[in-house]
């Protein structure tokens, strides 16, 4: 039995395209999740997970460069929680992942994920086997079933954000491998939130990826989602009480929310109208001693939420909040985990200043320029990296630690989240520029030196820190 060949297995959404036909398959790709697929596709209530028969009769040889079983076996001894004893392997290279585990006193479980003697096993080790012949999501439900809590999960998968795969395009080799499933970074990590796993890391490989998870604890699962609206204040008494009054009344169907408003001890009243809001239930305050940036009222903001979803919100009457709907849906569908929302996506909304007209020129053609450029260096195609919507899963933080105290963070953000592999899908919204009069607070001369100095820092400099061992690739 198989699912109808135009909806997406994963999301279910009716928007999938025809991509190309290679060995006699018919590949798709859905718009919404970026999962390309082949049709016809393997039955989501299929009980037989295959994760088995990959290495026993494929005739393929595997897409990505063999990583030793030493260091996949050092990974997932780093991830577990207390002492590795049992293990369930299974794919292509598994004998030799299996033999290195049993000699260092490893129970060892190979075969079908559905076998009852694996339930309560310390980690899973999936090698190319996630989506080659079966519904992924069958796959992980039973490995999800099997693991002890906190237990370990790792992949090694042909991805499509590969630097082959990029390159060679409809030539990469990694479509001459029979699947009938292929991802990028950020679909694998949707997938996996969706199927109860946590604290996701990968490390990219020529032809591949390197990917390791935990099985998430059950209170986080099944609950209904949370969102934490991050919102900066200094020097904003004109608007920040219009402002959260209308994040306030704001309703979000299905969705728990808190605003975290961080003021950063402003002189011109701000504080005491946020002080106001100090009793309201879905309002944590957080008073700052002195300001030292929207980068860093961002960071101590994010702190202290404890949402799942995590969207950036300035206390300026700039951006609309009616585009909060547009802007979560990918993320409560759990098809994306980062989210940017546009200004210059479908009608460009110029800047223009009545105070200072030729700054809207300079910051126009300053966007035109600084966008190029993180372009260029990340490899992507985003329209308005810079935006304050923000819009992110908690996940995307995992391994991280942000350290920008200015717009600079906006730069940070950006290109960590591109550097894990989740670069963001970017959704039009509305946006009326204000101008300095009205407390703009952008130093047309000073942020911009920030800025490149934050390209050069954020994108070439070490993603994780040089002193953490466990972030060694495998």
């Amino acid at each position: 039995m198989s699912s109808p060949s135009h909806q997406c297995p994963l999301c279910a959404a009716a928007d999938t395209e025809y991509e190309f036909q290679i060995r006699n398959r018919y590949l798709r790709r859905c718009f919404n999740c970026e999962f390309l697929f082949a049709a016809p596709f393997p039955d989501s209530g299929d009980a037989s997970p295959g994760v088995v028969s990959v290495e026993e009769n494929s005739n393929d040889s595997p897409p990505i460069k063999t990583v030793p079983a030493e260091r996949l076996l050092e990974c997932i001894q780093k991830y577990t929680t207390g002492k590795l004893r049992r293990m369930a392997v299974a794919g292509l290279g598994a004998s030799g992942l299996s033999g290195l585990a049993r000699a260092h006193g490893i129970e060892i479980f190979e075969g079908a994920a559905d076998d009852s003697s694996q339930a309560g096993v310390d980690a899973c080790a999936l090698l190319e086997a996630l989506g080659a012949t079966s519904h992924p999501v069958s796959q992980l439900a039973q490995i999800h079933g099997s693991l002890q809590p906190d237990g370990v999960l790792l992949l090694t998968l042909p991805m499509l954000d590969s630097v082959q795969a990029r390159r060679q395009k409809g030539h990469w080799s990694g479509f001459n491998v029979n699947r009938v499933a292929y991802f990028d970074t950020h679909s694998l990590s949707s997938l996996l939130i969706r199927c109860g796993f946590c604290d996701i890391q990968s490390w990219p490989h020529d032809n591949g990826a390197v990917l390791i998870c935990r099985k998430g604890k059950p209170r986080n699962q099944n609950l209904t989602p949370r969102l934490s609206v991050v919102l900066p204040v200094y020097n904003e008494e004109a608007t920040c009480k219009e402002l959260i009054d209308t994040v306030l009344a704001k309703r979000i169907e299905g969705v728990e929310r808190e605003v975290v408003i961080v003021e950063s001890n402003s002189t011109d009243g701000s504080r005491e109208i946020v002080k106001r809001y100090e009793a309201h239930p879905d309002v944590r305050i957080v008073l700052e001693d002195q300001p030292r940036g929207k980068g860093h009222a961002v960071r101590n903001g994010i702190s202290h939420a404890d949402g799942d979803i995590l969207l950036i919100q300035d206390a300026d009457l700039e951006y609309d909040i009616g585009d909060y709907d547009a802007l979560l849906e990918p993320l409560l569908a759990r098809r994306r985990l980062f989210v940017l929302g546009s200004r210059h996506k479908g009608n460009w909304k110029m800047r223009r200043f009545d105070d200072r007209r030729w700054l809207g020129t300079v910051f126009n053609l300053g966007q035109i320029f600084f966008t190029w450029l993180i372009n260029a260096a990340c490899g992507t195609q985003l329209k308005d990296p810079f935006t304050m919507y923000k819009v992110f899963h908690r996940e995307c933080l995992y391994g991280l630690r942000l350290e920008a105290d200015r717009f600079d963070l906006d730069w940070e953000i950006v290109i960590k989240f591109i550097r894990k592999g989740l670069v963001p899908r970017e959704i039009p919204v509305n946006y009326v520029s204000r101008s300095f009069s009205e407390g703009k607070k952008v130093r047309p001369l000073l942020d911009p030196i920030l800025w490149l100095r934050a390209l050069v820092r954020f994108r070439y400099g070490p993603l994780f820190g040089q002193d953490d061992p466990d972030r060694r690739a495998p």
